[in-house]
């Protein structure tokens, strides 16, 4: 009978999982369109995914999109379904993981755009591998932060300049839910996400009497290229256009946080019971299977 039992509690906790990451739209507030008609939006990570859907999303409230991945051809191609459409956009390719990458982008956009009105850092890496299959994989972790926290703290320092001098300005950073709950098997991930958040919150309380504004978006596991090889079975992805909801919310609302109930829940566990939270996180570590790439599967994916 326990096994029967066992299944019936897996099914309940998937269920319980599911349902709370939903996102949910509050029905108050300014319009999409009020926050970002005839401004200029830049948006990394943007040749596909979410990037690429919320590109398409503002541009048909009216704004101006700045999109900027290394893809130049998937980016040209985004850049002429928004025109096609009516929308205004431009590609700017760039590799935020080296220096001179950010540089480079930020000097474009600051001499042909001036400092953007919202800035979405949307670009990120995701590594799945537990830390007991991590020796020797330092640079996991060294790509992790080049990307997830370098690459977008590097280029909030070159254009929170001009913000702050012309005295308005959004920042929204995609971060993850798991950094609200220590998820096993993504400690490189994580951690650099971690790290941004970090950078966010002390961002906006230096800038609070400069009229910037900073918004940090938990999301949850979402159906996209990076998220692919998971292979949760019985967990149920974000759609690409929930995710593009939950950032529109971010830029619609400008709060300092948006996130899930089950981030919430996973919070407030960690703060009143976390020896409890921890054995239920151990227990779902243990039930993870590893990705291909951790176990050395030839054309695995790190997903």
């Amino acid at each position: 009978m326990s096994r029967p039992r066992g299944r019936a509690g897996a099914r309940l906790t998937r269920t319980t999982i599911n349902t709370l990451t939903r996102p949910h739209r509050r029905p108050f507030g300014p319009r999409l369109s009020s926050r970002v008609r005839g401004r200029t939006v830049l948006i990394t990570g943007a040749s596909s995914g979410i990037g690429r859907g919320l590109a398409l999303r503002l541009a048909g409230e009216g704004a101006t999109v700045l999109v900027t991945a290394r893809r130049a051809a998937e980016l040209d191609a985004l850049c002429a379904e928004i025109a096609s459409a009516g929308g205004m956009a431009h590609a700017l390719p760039a590799d935020l993981a080296t220096d001179d990458g950010i540089d480079a982008l930020a000097d474009r956009v600051l001499a042909e755009h001036g400092a953007p009105d919202v800035l979405v850092l949307n670009a990120g890496r995701s590594i799945r591998r537990s830390i007991a299959r991590s020796e020797r994989r330092l640079h996991d972790y060294e790509r992790a932060l080049r990307i997830n926290y370098l690459g977008a703290v590097g280029l909030q320092l070159r254009l929170l300049p001009a913000m702050r001098e012309r005295r308005s300005g959004h920042v929204v950073t995609s971060s993850s839910l798991g950094v609200q709950g220590d998820l096993p098997r993504f400690s490189a991930y994580i951690a650099s996400k971690a790290a941004l958040d970090a950078f966010t919150r002390i961002a906006a309380v230096e800038c609070l009497a400069d009229g910037i504004s900073f918004t940090t978006v938990h999301l949850p596991l979402v159906d996209t290229e990076m998220s692919g090889p998971t292979g949760w079975r019985g967990f149920r992805a974000l759609s690409v256009d929930d995710a593009v909801d939950m950032l529109c919310e971010a830029i619609r609302r400008r709060p300092d946080h948006v996130g899930t109930m089950l981030g919430t829940a996973v919070t407030f566990g960690n703060t009143v019971t976390p020896g409890f939270s921890r054995q239920l996180l151990h227990g779902f570590h243990r039930a993870m299977p590893d990705s291909p790439a951790a176990r050395g599967d030839r054309g695995g994916s790190d997903g």
